[in-house]
């Protein structure tokens, strides 16, 4: 009866997907049903209640009786099986320990001796854990070590290359093992060491051309180093090898974009959609390759199919939309956007609906759904916060706009992005306390922060006579964005300010040629102006009424100076 009972135990059956999964994470998977040792009735029923416990996921219970019996039986099959168990729970003390035993006990199983180096890898005992690895690879030449490569991407940089300079020395003692060479590469990779790894994958397709993943990753090393050039040359040689390769025309299709190449990846996707006509990862990047070259009829004929095949709906609601906007269809737009379900376009879909409600003078419906949208999704609240903000001060419903950001700060009150909105809709109000008070705060959060390092420095500088502070602020916020025409726009206007006509001058023509928005081009008239420099003042704000003929603080300027143009 117990033989039999023993034998159901160690079936294959008996290994269910939880423990079979650990393979995939770089961990062994023992077969421990060849033997059937004759244990005690004890051990038995351990190991039965480990089995049992393992099929209801109750894994600490498995394990427990697993690394028990390993010790006790000191039996190798009950060791790995603990092994097994541990690695795939992710007890790594545990496994470790189990590991260890195993090792003692079958020490020419290169399983045995992979297991052991995983787990050794994982308590950063480098140099222990490549002598195992090398047992490993002599007992069997073919072993799989992608643990290497799953390792290191949880590794820190410093624990990566102690774990790099350990293994070097085996490329040389086994300069044929593919396995080797590759994840070996990808450890150069992950730790952006992309020239090691060339060389490394270059030597490998030097062995074997046909090692399709070392071409996979040559591509995209190239990719990564910005030579989109040589990537696609390796992916056409790629293509040589492996012919009509899904994978590998995506590639190319991918990287001719990259080159802004677009109607030849357009091109290539189409081609690839007709031998996989219900590929959602195809047929959406051909709709975009087609937007972009404004397709808008095959554009909709492919985003079509993807609703027509149920895949990437929301994507293909969204960009249905977008074309329908564009093509003054805002019924249409609308039902688009408001099909979606969620999606990383989703908060857009949303902006583009009240777009489309304002456009048709429905601004009250376009309150109302940003509103119900925030009370059903709260997980973008902060963002419908700002959305109707945003929409608020467009209508100039500022003292409105106060209180949706005032209740907006009782739950996110260190939002960068509210906290900025509310200090701007404070100076709308004449508020400059206020203003003052929020920009501080970001401040404090972030001393960096040159948006708001600048906008609390031009404030001050423009509403108050605490001149001082202002430019200190401003030349804060420059050092941290030296070229931002805003920040020298600030720095010119400070200096106007203070009388220092020559350096206003001087910072307020930079931004202007930077960036020749009427804000700038009030603040230079008026300089050029207080010089006497009139004709000249006259003919940039000419220019800035040509361009934002609405804009409020050029014809403020105006009529403070009592300039008609």
């Amino acid at each position: 009866m117990f033989k039999l009972l023993l034998g159901l135990a160690f079936s294959l059956t008996a290994f269910s997907s939880w423990g079979a999964a650990s393979a995939s994470e770089g961990a062994v998977t023992p077969d421990i049903a060849q033997t059937q040792p004759d244990y005690s009735v004890n051990t038995l029923y351990a190991l039965l209640v480990a089995e049992m416990a393992g099929q209801r996921q109750l894994f600490d219970v498995a394990l427990g009786n697993y690394l028990l019996e390993a010790h006790r039986t000191q039996d190798p099959g009950v060791a790995a099986r603990a092994t097994q168990i541990a690695q795939y729970i992710g007890a790594d003390q545990a496994a470790l320990d189990a590991a260890t035993l195993w090792v003692k006990l079958d020490e020419k199983n290169p399983l045995a001796q992979q297991a052991f180096s995983l787990e050794l890898v994982k308590a950063a005992r480098f140099s222990e854990s490549v002598i195992h690895l090398q047992s490993a690879l002599d007992l069997d030449k073919q072993l799989n070590v992608s643990f290497i490569t799953i390792q290191g991407e949880k590794m820190s940089e410093g624990s990566r290359e102690l774990w790099l300079q350990v293994l070097t020395p085996l490329l040389q003692r086994y300069q044929g093992n593919h396995a080797l060479l590759f994840n070996v590469a990808n450890l150069h990779q992950q730790q952006q060491n992309n020239q090691a790894a060339l060389e490394l994958i270059d030597q490998l397709i030097e062995l074997n051309g046909d090692f399709y993943p070392a071409w996979t990753l040559k591509a995209r090393l190239h990719a990564t180093q910005g030579d989109v050039d040589t990537a696609l040359d390796a992916t056409n040689t790629a293509l040589e090898h492996f012919e009509n390769d899904k994978a590998f025309t995506i590639l190319k299709a991918r990287l001719l974009v990259k080159k802004k190449n677009i109607s030849q990846a357009r091109d290539t996707f189409a081609e690839l959609s007709k031998s996989h006509p219900r590929d959602s990862h195809i047929l959406l990047p051909l709709a975009l390759t087609q937007l972009e070259l404004q397709e808008f009829d095959d554009a909709k004929v492919s985003l079509t199919k993807l609703l027509q095949i149920g895949q990437m709906p929301d994507e293909a609601h969204y960009y249905l939309g977008r074309i329908a906007q564009f093509q003054k269809q805002p019924q249409q737009a609308l039902d688009h956007y408001l099909a979606m379900q969620a999606g990383r376009e989703y908060l857009a879909a949303q902006s583009g609906i009240v777009q489309i409600y304002l456009s048709l003078g429905k601004t009250q419906q376009a309150l109302d759904h940003i509103r119900l949208r925030r009370e059903q999704n709260t997980e973008h609240q902060q963002a419908y916060f700002l959305m109707e903000v945003e929409l608020l001060n467009r209508t100039e419903q500022f003292q409105a706009s106060l209180e949706v950001l005032n209740d907006a700060l009782k739950a996110y009150a260190d939002n960068t992005d509210l906290r900025y909105s509310r200090a701007m809709v404070s100076e709308k109000l004449g508020n400059i306390d206020q203003l003052e008070q929020d920009l501080s705060h970001i401040i404090d959060l972030n001393p960096k922060n040159a948006t708001a390092l600048n906008a609390l420095g031009y404030t001050l500088a423009d509403r108050t006579k605490r001149l001082d502070e202002a430019l200190k602020l401003i030349q804060q916020a420059r050092l941290i964005s030296p070229s931002d025409p805003a920040i020298i726009d600030s720095l010119g206007w400070v200096y106007f300010r203070m009388g220092n006509f020559e350096k206003s001058l001087e910072l307020l023509k930079k931004a202007y040629a930077n960036f020749p928005d009427a804000e700038v081009a009030a603040h230079l008239g008026e300089v050029l102006w207080a010089m006497g420099l009139k004709e000249e003042a006259l003919e940039i704000w000419k220019k800035g009424l040509e361009k934002q003929p609405k804009s409020k603080i050029l014809q403020d300027t105006l009529s403070r100076l009592e300039v008609n143009l």
